[in-house]
């Protein structure tokens, strides 16, 4: 897996099905992230997040839109993997407060791109950048409840695809101390474009 290929990574389905986790998940809306993590040389990582509805402790994207789908299309290059993510519950007031955070930190990182390229006006220059940004507001995140990784062993040939299946454990925090029990799988379809 050592040239270059462009790949779609797409949501398929997320399935949670751990003791306690049916009257959680019977029907509520969930926050999915998704690290795409070491693509190539000069990225680390990137993140996607989309919004699930689980019914009976499964969500499914299978006949969604490809654009409520698609998580990232990038190069990928030698060795890569992904690391998922399921929020708590959220209500339309915990997601908006995530967006805004995700906002804050766009706005943050462009007050330092606009910072590095304007020497010796950068404080005039990134001023209103940060002012949006203090106003966007804080907030830490969802809680999450189950996660897991996997490594991207091979990608498919050019147009065809694969299911990447990652094992997800539950996050849960007894008397101080974080306990780890298997609890489903995120399957995710790689469609190689190249």
């Amino acid at each position: 897996m050592k040239q270059k290929q462009t790949v779609e990574f797409l949501l398929s389905r997320v399935d949670i099905s751990g003791a306690g986790f049916q009257k959680i998940l019977l029907k509520s809306r969930n926050l999915i992230t998704v690290d795409l993590i070491w693509p190539r040389s000069a990225i680390a990582r990137k993140t996607a997040s989309r919004e699930a509805v689980f019914a009976k402790s499964k969500a499914d994207f299978s006949a969604e839109e490809w654009t409520k789908r698609i998580l990232f299309r990038e190069d990928v290059e030698g060795h890569a993997g992904v690391a998922v993510s399921v929020s708590e519950s959220l209500n339309t007031e915990n997601i908006e407060k995530f967006l805004r955070l995700t906002a804050k930190l766009a706005f943050k990182t462009g007050s330092d791109v606009v910072q590095k390229f304007t020497v010796g006006i950068s404080d005039v220059a990134s001023a209103p950048i940060d002012a949006l940004s203090s106003m966007v507001g804080t907030y830490p995140g969802p809680k999450q409840i189950a996660q897991g990784v996997a490594d991207i062993v091979s990608l498919p040939g050019a147009g065809e695809e694969a299911e990447l299946h990652v094992p997800l454990v539950s996050v849960r925090r007894i008397s101080g101390r974080v306990t780890k029990n298997p609890c489903g799988s995120a399957t995710l379809l790689l469609r190689a474009l190249s």
